[in-house]
């Protein structure tokens, strides 16, 4: 199998499976979501639609109820006037079979006519072609149209709605009773006049809102009277046109282009039927009107939802971008940290090249540089003897200079190795007393030089964790210099001690203070590079390793150094360790 086979079966890496699972997860959220705001939408909806059908239900069937009991009104009056009308017909019918005289009967006309405002004419249409007939003005009952009520006058016992009479200013509605003597003969046909009005006398009481439309029919479906509430009672025979579709319909009819409910009730006496209409739009306008208002809440709530859920998507398409932007970052950061990993591995060769060098030239500087001096000490201690008997004192000068010299470069060269291995011996942290690590330091240098007045103050109880040994020379390079830098002072001053004030969190300040030479605090940052020397070696002898040493030990703790000084007036050295390390 070749690399680049291989590569294309190499399974995806951790932050690509990631990623993936992501992506998988956020398109299976956004169906889940895009599908639960359909089904509340649709819920939405189907509720809208229900509630709506349901409403529009019960308007109808309000509107048809009181439409209904309008009927019911309109048929009960109608009945009080046709029965009144039969009774009145009936006596006078009564007249004709008794045989009574004409003047008479006349007389009677005359008295029910006076007695009953509901009637316009009341009269009689004999079967002989003879007219008796009296009217409130205009008589509307000629011989032409007495032919024509006992023609059209239904033989049947009972009043008969016939069809109306045109008159100038109103209709008239005949209400005829056929006259029979015992046999069963037609003897005439007594008629009452009504206006038209007087049937739907109660409308005059009703306050309707709606355009609402009451017609009476007769048997034989013709209009009989009708009244509008926009206009009033219909009082020509023409407006019964606009109401054609009401007469031919039950349930919902055209009247000048809109839209009516029809309520009807039939079965009415004289075979009378009664219709109500209401227009649609002015019945049903609450119902629009909540039906509007529920709509528009609707289509707010969807449009809130819609709102939401493009929202929440785009809520959801951010976070995916943030989070292949952190995948992204992550894989940056995976091959920056390869990168570095491959630097730090460069740089850790170079170094282990760089310390077998630096191993390679101390071996070179014990051996090669350290053999020599050695040597040239020993021929100068040879020829020491050999000068002292010869008592010149030039070449005796010389000769100690040499020696000097030389024990000076070994020293130095000793030195120069110690401060190499200190980058490569392991630190052993413990426990460790620096007060009492001073007070020995201390007390050997007082051995060294007994004759010297040297005050010291030690604080007790200065404790750290790190190596016992290293730390013993951070001690004796800093209290031995503040010993030998004083060693001019009749009294001379050495203090080691903490300082709270100079720490920052996390770490402990010790301080060694003296009162000896001093130097310029402008010189202070070179002065822990090695072979650095702020004084002459001849005033105060040293190699220059030793605060070079300090510096390594205390950064090898974690810790840094510094140093204030003023020439003639002592030093003040600080150095830190972490405060977990006391």
């Amino acid at each position: 199998m070749t690399s680049e086979s291989a590569g294309e079966l190499a399974p995806p890496s951790k932050p690509d499976a990631q990623e993936a699972q992501l992506h998988r997860l956020a398109a299976r959220w956004r169906f889940v979501l895009r599908t639960l705001f359909i089904v509340l939408a649709v819920l939405l909806w189907v509720a809208f639609l229900e509630d709506a059908s349901h409403e529009h239900r019960q308007a109808v069937s309000a509107v048809a109820g009181r439409d209904a009991n309008l009927a019911t009104a309109v048929e009960h009056y109608a009945v009080r006037v046709l029965g009144t009308a039969q009774a009145v017909n009936r006596l006078l019918g009564q007249q004709v079979v008794q045989r009574r005289d004409m003047e008479t009967i006349d007389a009677m006309v005359a008295d029910r006519l006076r007695a009953n405002d509901v009637f316009f004419e009341l009269g009689l249409c004999l079967a002989d072609g003879r007219v008796l007939t009296h009217a409130r003005s205009g008589p509307r009952l000629s011989a032409a149209a007495c032919a024509g009520m006992l023609a059209n006058t239904p033989a049947a016992p009972g009043i008969a709605v016939l069809p109306t009479l045109q008159t100038a200013t109103r209709l008239l509605v005949p209400l005829a009773l056929p006259i029979a003597d015992a046999n069963g003969k037609r003897l005439a046909v007594a008629v009452a006049l009504s206006p038209a009005e007087s049937m739907l006398r109660v409308m005059q009481s009703v306050v309707l809102h709606d355009d609402t439309v009451v017609l009476v029919l007769g048997a034989d479906g013709l209009p009989r009277a009708a009244w509008r509430s926009r206009s009033g009672h219909v009082t020509e025979a023409d407006g019964f046109a606009a109401l054609a579709d009401l007469v031919r319909r039950d349930t919902r009819a055209q009247i000048d282009g809109r839209t009516y409910l029809v309520s009807t009730r039939t079965d009415g006496p004289g075979g009378l039927q009664v219709k109500v209409a209401s227009a649609s739009d002015d019945a049903l306008g609450g119902f629009h009107a909540r039906r509007a208002r529920l709509l528009a809440l609707c289509a707010l709530v969807t449009i809130g939802l819609a709102g939401v859920y493009h929202l929440l998507a785009r809520m959801q398409a951010e976070g995916i971008g943030r989070s292949r932007a952190l995948f992204q970052a992550r894989r940056d950061l995976e091959q920056a940290n390869e990168r570095l990993d491959r630097e730090v591995q460069e740089r850790t060769a170079q170094l282990e090249h760089a310390y077998r060098d630096l191993e390679t030239f101390s071996y070179a500087v014990a051996h090669d540089v350290r053999a020599p001096l050695a040597s040239i000490a020993g021929f100068a201690g040879a020829l020491q003897a050999g000068l002292a008997a010869d008592g010149n004192e030039k070449h005796q000068h010389y000769l100690r200079r040499i020696q000097s010299n030389a024990a000076h470069m070994d020293e130095l060269t000793r030195h120069l190795l110690e401060l190499g291995r200190l980058t490569r011996l392991p630190i052993e942290r413990q426990p460790v007393d620096l007060s009492a690590l001073a007070g020995e330091v201390l007390d050997r240098l007082r051995e060294t030089e007994p004759q010297r007045n040297v005050v010291t103050e030690i604080e007790r109880g200065l404790t750290a964790h790190g190596d016992r040994a290293l730390l013993r020379q951070v001690l004796e390079n800093l209290l031995g210099n503040a010993w030998k830098f004083s060693s001019k002072r009749a009294q001379a001053h050495i203090a080691f001690h903490r300082d709270p004030g100079a720490a920052t969190p996390g770490e402990t300040v010790f301080v060694v203070q003296d009162d000896g030479q001093g130097f310029d605090s402008d010189q202070a940052p070179g002065l822990f590079q090695p072979f650095r020397r702020m004084h002459d070696r001849e005033e105060f002898p040293g190699t220059g390793v030793g605060l070079a040493t300090v510096q390594r030990i205390v950064a090898l703790h974690g810790g840094r150094v510094w140093a204030r000084s003023r020439r003639d007036e002592g030093a003040r050295f600080c150095f830190s360790l972490p405060a977990s390390a006391e």
